[in-house]
């Protein structure tokens, strides 16, 4: 067997190299993913450089993952589909079905193992690379266990080897249900019908995608707008299974219209071809159909996010003046400026905090610490200088010792109430503070909020950084500050300064969309390759029956195009509750948040992918052709 296998992987070695080029791609973006988990944890429970990168790993991971699953398996389930001839003459000569799937099996193990390990260890090395990056977001990489550094590739090999091994089962499924010689008259058409468990299982992927894109109205914050994110994977899931059932009711309905208009010849057989090979076009477009949904859905949520922190940040400073400085704020600043005449000082202090999510150490101690931060006002603040939004209690509550209050946001990912109790630490030292009150303005304000009196018995000061100042005279406040070093600044001013320094720290978060997109991008212009490349016995059975290489190329043109309009259709689709669902949620009643520019640049790649791989391929097999004897007329 083991024979045959090699024998079948020389054969199809065009192939196995594009399906191996995605397999060590996928290794390497898993085991990347993957390093920086294991680099958290080498820190140590103690170490918060650690828990904010598992906190950073963890949530890349899922959108890692799931995009690696859908473009594997497509890629693999393509690779195959193009053998069934093979297989199925396997079949009629005596081969059984189970020394069939041992044979894919076995061609999909070897490629696995080869690749997967390879990719994995260039993830490695790419997750090094990241580090300056991750530096200048603020993460600090510590060093990695040398016990802990060769899980990264295993994990990226035991993810890889079982999504193949399905893949593959799933794509020989179909003519190995078939009797031998029906698989032989079947393996030149394919058809259209999918069965139950597909139909049900898309319907229900269907369902939760519009279920949990709905999720921002009922989870508050940025969690809720994440979550709504994975929405698109699920429908572009869906798409997938319900793929053939969806391209043949769509264009046998344009066949119809085109059969009756005057459509060319070139366009009809286009639209055949399209509605006779649902299957291969749906392996086509679900690559081409995430990368699309996935530089859309990220670049858009997080405007969303963006737009309601700078929202939230803007309603709640009522303040005339904002004062900065470069390195924060001394009490001699803050009394210098007080001491000016009709001007009122509210001092807003930092201070870096751990708060625990878990009850237990079931996962490790410090995965039951989330880095947070904890903004110190005055508990006799007024709500017309800083308005949180309070939705439980007031500042005032504050006053009393070891009281906090807590966003919306962070009531419900820690799971408190009122007159419940928060554990945090600080500097080591670990403290437990009673909720007296709830705002809503978390994305503005942070999580947590306390005061001076409130942490008196703790002995945990904060750091100015800004200073609200009301006065009746901002430009004498402006003018007495000038050459001191401090910056005084409309509420305007402010957030827009303070959204510039949340851009400048996104240039992590650009280059992990980026990676995830190339990947996205490499497996969608493989799959157009490989589908194309397979038609090369269809094409030239077209040229000796008549058809011109003008008629080929507008023909391949044509469907390349309309595989593209495919794609853009259902990621758009796909991309569009999620966005609505995290723009209702964050802003209220508003046009959705889209990132125009990404999602113009990305139509332009999903429309000019496959056109350009489609016509690149047809003509390099033409060229081909020409040179083994056929006609060259055009």
């Amino acid at each position: 067997m083991w024979f045959l296998v090699r024998r079948g992987v020389r054969a199809h070695r065009g192939s196995m190299m594009a399906t191996a080029l995605v397999l060590l791609l996928a290794g390497a973006l898993v085991s990347m993913t993957g390093w920086l988990l294991v680099a958290g944890l080498s820190a140590g429970p103690d170490d918060t450089r650690g828990t904010e990168l598992v906190a950073l790993s963890t949530s890349f991971a899922g959108t890692a993952l799931s995009l690696v699953v859908l473009v594997v398996a497509a890629t693999v389930t393509l690779a195959l589909r193009q053998r069934r001839r093979e297989l199925a003459l396997l079949r009629a000569v005596g081969a059984t079905g189970r020394q069939v799937r041992r044979l894919v099996n076995g061609e999909v193990l070897s490629l696995t193992l080869g690749a997967a390990p390879v990719g994995a260890l260039l993830g490695i090395a790419l997750a090094w690379l990241l580090r300056p990056v991750l530096e200048d977001a603020g993460f600090a990489v510590p060093q990695v266990d040398p016990l802990l550094a060769p899980l990264p590739v295993l994990g990226a090999t035991l993810l890889l080897v079982p999504t193949g091994l399905v893949a593959a089962r799933l794509a020989a499924r179909e003519s190995l249900r078939l009797s031998p010689t029906a698989a032989v008259g079947g393996s030149r058409v394919e058809s259209r019908e999918v069965g139950r468990v597909r139909r049900v299982s898309a319907l229900v992927l269907a369902l939760g995608g519009l279920v949990v894109a709905c999720s921002p109205l009922f989870v508050p914050g940025s969690m809720g707008a994440a979550t709504a994110a994975t929405s698109a994977f699920l429908l572009v899931a869906a798409a997938a299974l319900a793929g053939p059932v969806l391209v043949a009711w769509t264009f046998d309905r344009v066949a119809r219209v085109s059969n009756g208009g005057g459509r060319s010849a070139t366009t009809r057989l286009a639209l055949a071809n399209v509605r006779g090979f649902s299957r291969r076009l749906t392996t086509v477009v679900v690559p081409l159909a995430l990368m699309l949904a996935i530089g859309t859905v990220q670049t858009s949520v997080n405007d969303a996010v963006t737009r309601a922190a700078d929202q939230q940040l803007t309603e709640a400073i009522g303040a005339d003046l904002v004062v900065t400085g470069p390195a924060g704020l001394t009490r001699a600043d803050v009394a210098t400026i007080g001491a000016l005449d009709g001007v009122a000082v509210t001092p807003l202090s930092a201070v870096p905090a751990e708060v625990r999510t878990e009850s237990d150490d079931t996962f490790g101690e410090g995965l039951s610490w989330e880095t947070t931060g904890m903004r110190v006002v005055p508990a006799a603040t007024g709500p017309d200088v800083l308005d949180p939004g309070m939705v439980d209690g007031s500042l005032s509550d504050l006053a009393r010792p070891g009281t906090v209050a807590v966003s919306t946001d962070a009531r419900f990912e820690l799971g408190v109430r009122l007159g419940g109790t928060v554990t945090w630490r600080h500097a080591g030292a670990v403290h437990t503070s009673r909720v007296v009150a709830v705002y809503e303005r978390g994305l503005a304000l942070g999580p947590l909020l306390a005061s001076d009196e409130a942490l008196r018995d703790t002995g945990v000061q904060g750091v100015t950084d800004s200073l609200l100042v009301t006065t009746p005279s901002p430009g004498a406040v402006v003018g007495a500050l000038s050459g001191t070093g401090l910056v005084a600044q409309g509420v305007d001013a402010y957030v827009q300064a303070v959204a510039d320094a949340a851009a400048a720290s996104s240039r992590l978060s650009s280059v992990l969309v980026l990676l995830l997109l190339s990947f996205a991008g490499i497996g969608a212009a493989n799959a157009v390759v490989l589908a194309t490349s397979g038609r090369r016995d269809e094409l030239l059975l077209l040229r000796r029956t008549g058809a011109t290489r003008r008629q080929l190329l507008v023909t391949t043109f044509t469907e390349a195009l309309v595989t593209g309009a495919s794609a853009w259709t259902i990621g758009v689709l796909a991309v569009l509750p999620a966005v609505i669902g995290a723009t209702v949620g964050l802003l209220g009643p508003a046009l959705p948040a889209i990132d125009l520019t990404t999602t113009g640049l990305l139509t332009v790649a999903v429309l000019a992918i496959p056109v350009v791989c489609t016509l690149a391929t047809v003509a390099r097999a033409q060229r081909a052709d020409s040179l083994a004897g056929g006609r060259d007329d055009s």
